[in-house]
């Protein structure tokens, strides 16, 4: 019997199989949970999992098509079935048949046992998990009256063992958990054996170097594979940590390092153009303030011409001047040139009387007689920029302006003549002034030439004993 076959394979190995005390059909098995007693009784039957001959029979004998047919009954005639009602004797019989031949089908016909079908799902389940990663979550409850915040312990070590959990811890620890190949570990711990740049080989000399130098114990080396238990991979991770943190600081200290030179040299870039936008800024403002002084000097002399100024008809007062010119020409051929005695009795007869450079009954301290122009410029000499004179000029009827420009000796002089309708004018600018004085007075302000460096600023007067105005206070001599 089944029972006598299992005590007879299984009765030596007294750690997992016990056999019981008597002939009873019984024997026990020690799970990782703990020992279980199995019954034979039905063992057979019940792995074979098919139905008694006598209900299939009886099936088979159906009025209803569908239930014969699928319990293999459509050989069965139904009107013989029919006619076998009326009589007990032949119904009797004829099941007896079926249940005969329903028992002989079941002979012939050869089954998968419920043991067999487990052990092939089982072996389908294996394949499936082999071909996947698998993760598996264990409920445990901590109590049985759904209380919060109550753990039975006792109830909680029997649900671990039932469901192998504690079997699976032991044997993670007597056992060599982390199995990683040759390449696999040398790759990730080499530096514990090797320096950065080396290039060791994945074989087992290796490993056991790595291993030995980190000092492991308790490992084995196989032939494809490094055989380690659960704590040496959080020793060798111990180990190795200070590797990478240190390579994070190097890292680092290199970008920060990087970052400072391109800050740097942001920083230089940034002065460079903020340089040259300053160089740029401060010439366009000396560009626009020399363009808003000229633009100014400009409005000004538009502001200072006559209203006239656009309709008057210049070439006619041109050609009067020359005509003016050309009989003063004349004049001085006819008398042999403009000596010196005539320009004193022109002035004293001619701008005297208009009150020209005079102060009441003095002359203006700027005023100056008949004087060449090398006389003039010694009296400029080593003057302040702005110092001026203005005298009577030697070969015309008119008048000489002398400036001292700059402070370094630089003079100028302008040429005063007089229109024929008698207005004062600079020769080269179109401002006409009514007196000298005028003139003069306007030249304070604004500069006899815009691009002169200054204006009219203070006036030389005599020096010495000497002073050439005094020709013009003595009386005319008369003509013989």
């Amino acid at each position: 019997s089944l029972v006598e076959k299992l005590h007879q394979h299984f009765a030596n190995q007294p750690k997992h199989y016990e056999r019981p005390k008597g002939n009873a059909n019984k024997f026990s098995i020690f799970h990782y949970a703990g020992k279980v007693l199995y019954t034979v009784d039905g063992f057979l039957d019940k792995n074979r999992d098919t139905l008694p001959s006598d209900v299939v029979g009886a099936f088979r004998m159906s009025e209803n098509a569908l239930v014969r047919t699928l319990f293999g009954g459509g050989q069965e005639d139904p009107k013989a079935a029919k006619k076998a009602k009326k009589g007990k004797t032949s119904l009797k019989k004829r099941l007896q048949q079926s249940m005969k031949r329903a028992a002989n089908d079941n002979d012939k016909t050869k089954k998968t046992t419920v043991a067999g079908e487990f052990k092939s799902s089982l072996a389908v389940l294996m394949l499936e998990m082999s071909e996947a990663s698998p993760h598996f979550v264990r409920c445990v409850k901590p109590n049985m009256d759904k209380l919060p915040s109550h753990f039975d312990g006792d109830l909680v070590t029997k649900q671990l063992r039932y469901t192998g959990m504690l079997e699976t811890t032991r044997i993670r620890k007597e056992g060599y958990s982390y199995r990683p190949t040759f390449a696999d570990f040398v790759d990730r711990y080499k530096l514990l054996g090797f320096g950065v740049a080396a290039k060791p080989p994945p074989s087992d000399g290796t490993c056991r170097r790595i291993l030995e130098k980190a000092g492991i114990e308790g490992f084995q080396i196989g032939r494809t594979k490094v055989f380690l238990r659960y704590f040496h991979v959080d020793q060798l991770n111990d180990l190795l940590r200070p590797i990478p943190m240190a390579a994070i600081v190097l890292q680092k200290v290199l970008r920060a390092n990087a970052k400072r030179k391109k800050h740097a040299r942001l920083v230089a870039e940034a002065a460079r153009q903020r340089s040259v936008w300053e160089l740029f800024v401060e010439k366009m403002n000396r560009t626009m303030a020399d363009t808003y002084q000229i633009q100014t000097t400009l409005v000004e002399k538009d502001a200072e011409l006559p209203k006239d100024h656009f309709t008057r008809d210049y070439k006619a007062e041109a050609k009067n001047l020359k005509k003016f010119n050309e009989s003063i020409k004349k004049q001085i051929k006819k008398e042999g040139g403009i000596s010196r005695a005539a320009s004193v009795r022109w002035f004293k007869e001619v701008e005297m009387k208009k009150g020209a450079g005079m102060k009441g009954t003095n002359f203006e301290e700027w005023f100056h007689g008949v004087i060449t122009r090398k006389e003039s410029e010694d009296l400029l000499k080593g003057t302040a920029a702005g110092t001026f004179l203005v005298r009577v000029a030697e070969s015309r009827f008119g008048y000489s302006l002398s400036h001292c420009v700059e402070s370094t000796g630089r003079i100028k002089h302008y040429m005063i003549d007089q229109t024929p309708d008698g207005q004062y004018q600079v020769v080269g600018n179109r401002k006409l002034f009514p007196s000298l004085n005028e003139l003069v007075a306007y030249h304070y302000v604004h500069k006899v030439v815009a691009t002169d460096p200054v204006a009219l600023v203070a006036p030389c007067g005599q020096k010495g004993e000497h002073n050439d105005t005094a020709e013009f206070l003595e009386p005319n001599k008369k003509k013989k």
